[in-house]
């Protein structure tokens, strides 16, 4: 027999009057004869756990009693670990409360201090991007908030079989500013390897992809590799500093360093001309696109990295001040597109195909 999530769906236990922090810390319950506080069958909390002065809990039905009326007892212990009284109830057990019908959210929805009736408040969000549980993470849309002040937020779900449950209502302070989000970028980044962990800020710097750090993801690259360093398997560690001037975490994967291959980790220096223009951008894939130059250049190959670091696409120009570049082939996404001269330093430019 599998659980009945559905015996108890929402028990209020008041386990004390006291003017201290109340909570409950476990409830049990039994049937028809009562074995003594702290002996009956362990209850669950549906969110995981006890904390609350009132709790939703579930009742583990693997053994059920005999087909028939029963008598349901349910208690719980306080914060003091004191016993409250026996809460009792009738149950019929019949055969038909052995099949459990599949338990779902398939809606839910909230409301800002005046309920507009069911079905008809704000659309709720589930975190995982479904609603197909009994119980569900859910995300308020906060774009669109009350006027600064003390609001009841009220919220209620609905069932596989359309039914909306009760409303559910929390009061809400909502403060100034608090819709507001900070400016989230990453402004630089660094490596370094081994346990060698100079201190944030004191490490090897590393280059953004498109010469510059402006966004909340960038593509990194290296410089030269630390003297003095072992060949072989080594712990290469990154981190990264926001725009806040705080470093986070740092970030480690295990490389293999060949210690007798030269000129390949040098990295060219990064110009960043705001006279290269790439038009349209987005771009589609079907059209392709144009690198607009202030000045015409010589032989100049234009490069197409994508997200990950990988060169997707490479194109060969014999000069000219406009450079007609295809895409055909070219999957969506964001592109780094790099103008790299005969002559000169190259220049790097985002691209966004749709």
């Amino acid at each position: 027999m599998q659980e009945l999530r559905n015996i108890l769906t929402a028990v209020a236990m008041c386990c004390s009057v006291a003017l201290a922090a109340q909570g409950i810390t476990a409830a049990e319950f039994f049937w028809d004869s009562d074995p003594g506080p702290g002996n009956g069958t362990p209850m669950t909390a549906v969110d995981g756990n006890f904390g609350d002065a009132v709790e939703q809990v579930l009742a583990q039905s693997a053994t059920l009693p005999a087909q028939g009326p029963h008598t349901l007892g349910i208690r719980a212990r306080d914060v003091n670990n004191a016993w409250g009284p026996v809460f009792s109830t009738v149950i019929v057990v019949e055969p038909s409360l052995l099949t459990v019908p599949e338990i779902n959210i398939t809606l839910a929805e909230y409301f800002w201090d005046t309920d507009p009736g069911a079905g008809n408040g704000l659309p709720m969000l589930a975190f995982d991007g479904n609603f197909n549980s009994a119980l569900e993470q859910v995300m308020v849309e906060t774009t669109a908030l009350p006027s600064v002040g003390v609001h009841v937020l009220g919220m209620r779900a609905r069932d596989a079989n359309n039914a909306w449950g009760p409303v559910f209502r929390v009061v809400v302070d909502v403060l100034a500013g608090a819709v507001s989000f900070p400016d989230i970028k990453v402004t630089a980044a660094e490596y370094y390897l081994n346990n060698e962990d100079p201190g944030p800020g004191f490490a090897t710097p590393m280059l953004a992809g498109d010469g510059n750090f402006n966004s909340a993801l960038e593509v990194i690259r290296g410089g030269g590799i630390p003297a003095p360093v072992q060949a072989g398997a080594n712990v290469l560690w990154m981190r990264a500093r926001d725009a806040n001037g705080a470093w986070g975490p740092s970030f480690g994967i295990v490389v293999n360093i060949d210690t007798t291959i030269t000129g390949t980790v040098a990295v060219p220096e990064f110009h960043d001309d705001r006279n290269v223009l790439l038009l349209p951008n987005p771009a589609g894939n079907d059209d392709g696109f144009t690198v607009r130059l202030s000045d015409a250049v010589g032989e100049v190959r234009v490069l197409l990295v994508d997200a990950g670091g990988r060169q997707v696409a490479e194109h060969h120009f014999h000069g000219g001040a406009e450079l007609r570049v295809s895409l055909a082939g070219v999957a969506k996404g964001l592109y780094h597109v790099g103008i790299v001269p005969v002559q000169g330093a190259p220049t790097w430019r985002k691209l966004l195909v749709h």
